[in-house]
């Protein structure tokens, strides 16, 4: 069957691809895409042609990580997944996909689209946060207010870790962060004043100077995990780094995307912050508006945290089969 797939074929270009899907195999499923998201701090230097990368960029790519759909088919030796299963998975702007079948988690019936998609930055974000492990009693500084430091203070709430601290230039951000119960959310020319130090950093911006402020506000042998993904700026080491011996490590993806999914949406069902994880979506569009968005992403025109895409908008679908 025709699927379409939005493709990178250069610098602000982007256009969907109809092409044949590869036939469904014995351990693989076929999901109808019902919702996406646009991960902006990673797809949009690719979308500017500016991401850091090691090697150069080569087009067409394709784009996009997060998605939720529905079963279509499941091969013959797929037995705990079934047709019309709501699930949730990450292969990028696409209408149809065929993926392997572990990488298809279950959504339960009462967690919607907007928090289930969420499963897997979750996942990357308490990858890192394990990665330092902080205590309950160690005083914690997030950097940046986007999406992945959102993210990271919900993860760490949730871990019954609260003395936490995090600097955002941005006030609607900091509005936002201060609906979890964390000590303090506060501008970045603030925190600079201040003489506390912190045993344990997380810089979620992407930014060079913020992660300057993280390395300055550690205390001697503090942790810091990057959880940004660098597609931005280099992050550049300065002298207390060195002065006080920091623990600096880098994290990426995550780790068992399906048992992760399953502690998740039992957290959401007791979590007080479940309508905060909503507010990260200030943004929607659909599959068709896709290079609209991504353009006025990139102009300034909007400037959401988080962008949620709605793959069922029959008034206006790509042809053939986005109905």
């Amino acid at each position: 069957m025709q699927a379409h797939a939005l493709l990178l074929t250069g610098p602000h270009q982007l256009t969907w691809i109809s092409s044949e899907l590869p036939m469904l195999q014995a351990d693989e499923v076929l999901i109808r895409t019902t919702t996406g998201a646009i991960s902006i701090g990673a797809e949009l230097p690719q979308y500017r042609g500016t991401a850091r990368a090691s090697i150069p960029a080569i087009y067409p790519h394709m784009t996009g990580y997060e998605s939720v759909g529905i079963i279509k088919a499941c091969g013959s030796d797929v037995h705990h997944l079934h047709e019309g299963q709501r699930v949730v998975s990450f292969y990028g702007h696409r209408t149809y996909a065929v993926v392997p079948a572990y990488k298809a988690i279950p959504i339960p019936d009462d967690i919607p689209d907007t928090l289930a998609i969420l499963s897997i930055l979750t996942c990357d974000v308490v990858k890192g946060i394990r990665k330092v492990a902080p205590q309950a009693n160690e005083p914690v500084l997030v950097t940046g207010a986007g999406a992945i430091g959102l993210l990271t203070l919900f993860m760490l709430t949730t871990l019954d870790i609260h003395n936490i601290d995090i600097v955002e230039p941005h006030p609607e951000r900091l509005t936002i962060a201060k609906s979890m119960a964390i000590r303090s959310a506060i501008h970045p020319q603030e925190i600079a004043q201040r003489q506390e130090d912190y045993a344990i950093g997380l810089e979620c911006s992407s930014h060079n100077d913020a992660f300057a402020l993280l390395q300055q506000k550690m205390r001697p042998n503090g942790r810091i995990c990057i959880l940004a993904d660098g597609n931005l700026e280099a992050l550049v080491l300065t002298p207390a780094f060195h002065a006080r011996e920091l623990l600096i490590v880098g994290s990426s993806d995550g780790v068992d995307y399906p048992g992760h999914a399953q502690w998740y949406f039992q957290t959401l069902r007791t979590s007080p912050y479940t309508s905060t994880l909503k507010r990260l979506f200030e943004h929607h569009t659909t599959a068709q508006q896709l290079p609209t968005t991504f353009e006025q992403l990139a102009s300034g025109v909007i400037t959401p945290i988080k962008v949620l895409v709605h793959y069922n908008n029959t008034n206006n679908p790509l042809p053939d089969e986005i109905q």
